[in-house]
């Protein structure tokens, strides 16, 4: 019998991750070939293998990985950061970096992901700039918050048009996060876990810390663009679409049990 081939959505990833939750996935049987168009929804199904959420065969063996191959290989030999030969368009660094110098690298890393995005891209004005910040706000709470920062990634994608940029971690998550704070102890809910910490200035440390999770420039980044957001901890994902997306447009959904943080942020000049 043939398998069909499909795009890697993130539709995709919830059906295999409800399916594997259920235990109705063969891990010798991938019920479809699935081709990676996008970085998010790659990342993610990372995310739900290394946890052991999805099968390894889903990333091994269901995939065909075509320009995304590069990326997988340096994840799998657990390298510290890699960027693509071809005009830097794609890159990873792991928020845990060994060397002294990891701090330089980070910033080297950014300048490249900024440089794509106003390049590669062709995001206008301070756009690339305004977002690489965002890269850096959201890689410093992997250390503030995840309490896993060993586990916690940043990557970027640049193509025409289009710039997109993941920050994960498989730490404690957004819910055991602010819990640790006495205002949301009593918090039992992913979702609204969620949307407390995209509001501005909330956060474990207490509303008087001035230290929130800095998603404030994300949105300033996104005015006038066409942007696709994605945030999921726990079993729960807040979701945005469309021109200038604001948290007011937000939509919470349920989806298959994630460990830790994990933002898909995808921008377009164009819808």
């Amino acid at each position: 019998m043939s398998i069909s081939m499909r795009s890697l959505t993130f539709t995709a990833v919830d059906e295999l991750g409800f399916a594997a939750a259920a235990g109705n996935l063969d891990p010798r049987q991938p019920p479809a070939r699935y081709e990676p168009k996008r970085l998010g929804p790659l990342l993610e199904l990372r995310n739900l293998v290394a946890t052991g959420r999805a099968p390894g065969s889903a990333v091994s063996d269901w995939l065909v990985p075509n320009g995304a191959a590069p990326m997988l290989n340096a994840l799998a030999e657990d390298r510290e950061r890699w960027i693509s030969s071809d005009h830097k368009r794609m890159g990873y660094i792991r928020a845990m970096r060994g060397r002294p110098d990891g701090d330089s690298h980070l910033t080297a890393f950014l300048m490249d992901a900024q440089r794509a995005a106003r390049e590669v891209a062709g995001l206008p004005g301070n756009t690339s700039g305004q977002l690489a910040a965002a890269m850096k706000e959201l890689e410093n709470n992997i250390h503030e918050h995840s309490d896993a920062p060993a586990t916690g990634i940043l990557a970027f994608r640049a193509g025409r048009g289009t710039f997109e940029f993941v920050v994960a971690d498989r730490g404690i998550g957004i819910l055991a996060s602010l819990r640790h704070n006495r205002k949301f102890r009593a918090l039992a809910d992913h979702g609204k876990a969620l949307e407390s910490a995209l509001s501005d200035g909330t956060s474990r440390f207490g509303s008087n810390s001035g230290r929130g999770y800095g998603f404030r420039p994300i949105f300033i980044g996104l005015v006038n663009l066409h942007g696709s957001l994605r945030f999921r901890s726990g079993d729960h994902a807040l979701l945005m679409d469309g021109t200038s997306p604001k948290l007011t447009t937000a939509q919470l959904a349920q989806k298959p049990t994630i460990d830790g943080f994990f933002a898909s942020i995808c921008c377009k000049t164009k819808p």
